[in-house]
């Protein structure tokens, strides 16, 4: 095999509870990641120079090794390195098409890292190296790339790094609204208003979501519990989100939430005909807007 291609699926946060920093400076959170099918698309090229070489059809992006999904390439050539020392054609060409909005709380780096662990992992044949290993690797990369391994739906704790997929039969439909702008995630963070409500624990909101997930409940039983404790911080500096949210609304969602740190903001619709039709009314006010399933798994 001397390439292979790969989708790379952006993710939601339906509830996401901070509970608190910790002493390594991130932050312990209590969050249900939902994948969904707007992705990224790979296409994984092997080299016999042994170079890791990045190419993106969005010029924004960096191509070097501030790009996670370069990182990832050159984490896992120094394991293979490591394990065959003789070998020296571990490269690749990655052809990376952005879909998924940068700096938008819908996990797209870290999805691309994932994808690109998997795919060299495929390409190289590196069969010896165990998911234990691929998780290692990907939590040394960032807090989110551990889930995208499997993707799906999780409950995710710890930093971000403790992934426990949970089952959830029933496939929702989102309309997404990127409104133009990236939030940085270590400002979210720092930021985050620490009132009465964040203080409840975190793993009551995601328990109950869960468990109407698992039982293949309705839409608007899942909408009832989505929750984001970064919307108090982030909302005030970027009001945009705010209008968004109570566009979507309109356009006929049971619940909006921000995702993640932001900017991104996803409405939740009882099914895919009224998905579609809230999109119609969306995309003519907010450009960068998306219609979304869910997918039972990230790669």
């Amino acid at each position: 095999m001397d390439k292979l291609k790969i989708k790379a699926y952006a993710k939601l946060n339906l509830t996401l509870k901070i509970l608190g920093q910790r002493p390594d400076g991130y932050h312990d959170i209590d969050s249900v990641f939902h994948c969904i099918s707007l992705h990224d698309e790979l296409t994984l090229s092997s080299r016999r120079d042994g170079r890791i070489v990045l190419k993106c059809n969005d010029p924004k992006l960096p191509t070097d090794d501030s790009n996670l999904a370069y990182r990832a390439a050159l984490t896992l050539r120094n394991l293979a390195l490591k394990r065959h020392p003789a070998k020296k054609t571990f490269g690749a060409t990655i052809t990376l098409k952005k879909n998924i909005p940068i700096g938008a709380g819908l996990g797209g780096g870290s999805s691309d890292a994932a994808a690109v662990l998997l795919g060299l992992k495929k390409l190289w044949h590196l069969e010896e190296m165990s998911p234990a290993d691929l998780k290692k690797a990907a939590a040394s990369l960032g807090s989110d790339v551990p889930f995208f391994l499997k993707g799906g739906t999780a409950h995710v704790t710890g930093r971000g790094e403790k992934v426990r997929a949970r089952r959830c039969p029933r496939e929702y439909h989102f309309v997404l609204v990127y409104p133009g702008f990236p939030v940085s995630t270590a400002w979210a963070y720092k930021n985050h208003k620490k009132t009465k409500n964040r203080l409840t624990k975190g793993h009551k909101f995601s328990k109950i979501l869960l468990k109407s997930c698992g039982l293949g409940k309705a839409a608007v039983d899942i909408s009832r519990h989505l929750i984001n404790d970064l919307e108090p911080a982030v909302i005030p500096r970027h009001p945009r989100i705010s209008r968004v949210k109570a566009d979507l609304l309109k356009a006929g969602a049971l619940g909006s939430m921000m995702s993640g740190s932001g900017s991104s903001v996803f409405g939740l619709f009882p099914d895919a005909a009224s998905a579609e039709k809230g999109y119609s009314k969306i995309s003519k006010i907010w450009p960068g807007s998306f219609l979304a399933h869910s997918v039972s798994s990230g790669k």
